[in-house]
């Protein structure tokens, strides 16, 4: 089963964004069944992204070093923490696949 780190925005609206992330990784779980879709954003929900955003940073980065590919949600232009996990991919060798319309799945 491919290891897929899903990236996707999170400030601005939490609450919504964490909604559309849930559902990016239940459509992936319902119609990918060779993918394991791990988010970060639902995976380390116990970190405040206000308070404590390094150290939430330094858990996704620890898991985005254990996937096998990248795939990129909605405006990940907009955040400084999308940016940071693409770099980070990028300078690793991981595939990255940006996601939305006209582009596969998602946003």
């Amino acid at each position: 089963m491919k290891k897929v780190y899903i990236v996707h925005p999170l400030r601005g609206d939490i609450h919504n964004n964490e909604q559309k992330i849930a559902r990016v990784c239940r459509d992936i779980a319902d119609n990918r069944p060779d993918i394991l879709p791990l988010s970060p954003v639902l995976a380390f929900d116990f970190f405040d992204p206000d308070t404590e955003p390094v150290k939430a940073m330094q858990y996704c980065l620890e898991l985005l070093a254990c996937t096998d590919e990248v795939w990129v949600y909605n405006q990940w232009w907009k955040s400084e923490g999308c940016q940071a996990e693409i770099c980070f991919a990028g300078c690793r060798g991981i595939p990255i696949r940006f996601m939305g319309p006209g582009m596969g799945s998602g946003e």
